[in-house]
């Protein structure tokens, strides 16, 4: 064997690894945060100005905010899933150890099965549809299910606002009970 081999193993196997790397997929909080902070500071330099001596800390919140934006991550890939936090240390979740995924307000959080809940920096419910796909189905797309389940229904609105979802089977046995539905039948949304 000659040096050379060694290293052709070491490439392939760096090839390996970026082709892994490669098809991970990382969810960051969106950049516009940035510009909201921005916004938030200038006006906060406002109050800053009446007392500069006492309030200038202040101007280390939005700091830490764009730290937050560009630091913390979620990349979902092969092995599993690996957090990364602006504040605190890095947590990965094998495949073997996820349990679940679940929403509270504004915030994403994975489950183990040893029931911990780890915060998901930059995942929302409407980036289901791409965590379902980098996770290789192992992250259920609730919402994408949901749309195509209603595509083929009515929305039938009530005059007191309450709207109801039905199939057009359902849609016509409602106006056959109620003919006195058919002169707003055409008002209906689809």
């Amino acid at each position: 064997m000659t040096p050379s081999h060694p290293r052709k193993a070491d490439s392939a196997s760096t090839a390996d690894a970026q082709a892994t790397h490669a098809q991970a997929k990382v969810f960051t909080p969106a950049r516009d945060h940035i510009l909201g902070i921005i916004f938030l500071s200038a006006i906060a330099l406002l109050s800053i100005g009446w007392a500069p001596k006492y309030l200038g800390w202040l101007l280390m919140i939005p700091i830490l905010g764009i730290w937050w934006v560009l630091k913390s991550r979620t990349r979902v890939s092969e092995k599993g899933i690996a957090i990364s936090y602006a504040f605190k240390g890095s947590k990965t979740i094998p495949w073997e150890e996820f349990s679940g995924i679940g929403f509270q307000r504004a915030r994403a959080f994975a489950r183990t099965k040893s029931g911990k809940q780890h915060s998901l920096p930059g995942i929302t419910f409407n980036s289901l549809p791409e965590l379902s796909k980098a996770s290789r189905g192992r992250i259920p797309d609730a919402l994408t299910a949901g749309r195509e389940a209603a595509d083929e229904k009515v929305v039938v609105v009530h005059r007191d606002g309450q709207q109801v979802l039905m199939s057009k089977e359902e849609y016509a046995r409602h106006l056959a009970k109620h003919p006195e539905l058919k002169k707003d039948a055409g008002h209906t949304k689809k």
